[in-house]
């Protein structure tokens, strides 16, 4: 059994609404990806055969992957006007929900939400959080420039605890993109930067404090977090304002609020981090279409056959339990 839970949700209504965004042009190359280019840097890869909803079964056929858990990317629906945001991640998730009917044995999706109007994504929330199909709420690591330990977010924080979904996480360019020219730095260096500031703002924010059943995925085998988790130890000793909001220490949050998908994609990433958080904790995933993968990283690890099992289904058979039937 394979259940991907890092594969992208991709919809031409999506990609539509973004290239009749002021400053958006194309760059088209025949033979790899084409790229949605703002304000003349680089922004978002694609090629058009990702926009047939078939392509997706086609290639888990390929890789031998059962069911794929799809979620939004950068930049999501965050930097639209309200009403355009609200709309879109209605018809972002209708379509999910839609896609997991088609195929009930292999699709499954985190709804997106119109953040950073929380009181929009509680409306949208409260109507899909029952819906087939969908195991949880993808978000991103900021909201248009609002990180998720403001203070505003709380009610979102508290009702997604209290209905048991999980959050997956996924990078958006940090404030500072503009500051990192050339060589496609925003995405290479800025994501991971992106999502290690997310969650340590979060454990410091005392999110995990105030929610404890929360729990919240992060993506890239937790990008630079995982090798950061006895600098923030210290931190929690050392500095008030990092102990302000938490009365534990942030490793144990990491190891109990914390999953991670596997698309670090090394072997000795993947090897350290699983040593220093613990099996339990870490699913497979392959960033389709973006990344070409499969399992075979998976394999490769010095792990046991059981233990590799866990990362390529049983671990989210376990998040998702019966949100994964249909």
């Amino acid at each position: 059994m394979q259940i991907d839970v890092h594969s992208h949700q991709i919809e031409e209504i999506f990609f539509d609404a973004l290239r009749a965004l002021p400053g958006v042009t194309i760059k088209t190359n025949p033979d790899r990806f084409s790229y949605l280019l703002k304000d003349g840097k680089t922004w978002l890869p694609f090629r058009p055969e990702m926009f047939d909803p078939n392509h997706l079964i086609r290639e888990m056929d390929r890789k031998g992957i059962d069911i794929s858990i799809l979620s939004m990317n950068t930049p999501s629906v965050y930097i639209f006007e309200p009403k355009i945001r609200i709309d879109l991640a209605r018809r972002l998730n209708d379509s999910i929900v839609a896609r997991a009917k088609r195929n009930p044995d292999r699709v499954r999706g985190f709804a997106t939400l119109p953040l950073p109007d929380v009181e929009a994504s509680l409306v949208e929330l409260e109507r899909i959080k029952d819906a087939p199909g969908v195991v949880g709420i993808g978000v991103g690591s900021n909201f248009d420039g609002m990180a998720l330990d403001d203070p505003r977010l709380e009610p979102l924080w508290a009702r997604t605890a209290e209905l048991g979904l999980p959050v997956s996480e996924h990078p958006m360019l940090p404030t500072f993109a503009d500051h990192l020219p050339n060589y496609a730095l925003p995405i290479r260096i800025g994501f991971p930067f992106d999502t290690t500031l997310c969650v340590t703002r979060m454990i410091y924010g005392g999110v995990f404090e105030r929610h404890p059943t929360l729990l919240f995925i992060v993506p890239h085998t937790g990008s630079a977090f995982i090798g950061l988790l006895e600098r923030l130890d210290h931190g929690f000793h050392l500095f008030h304002e990092c102990r302000e909001h938490i009365t534990q220490l942030p490793s144990v949050f990491a190891r109990k609020n914390l999953y991670y998908d596997t698309c670090a994609f090394s072997k000795s990433f993947i090897e350290m981090a699983v040593g220093e958080i613990g099996i339990d904790r870490f699913m497979f995933g392959t960033d389709y279409p973006y990344i070409i993968s499969e399992s075979s990283y998976i394999e490769a690890l010095d792990l046991s056959a059981a233990d590799k099992q866990k990362i390529l289904a049983g671990n989210a058979q376990r998040l998702f339990a019966q949100r994964l039937a249909m």
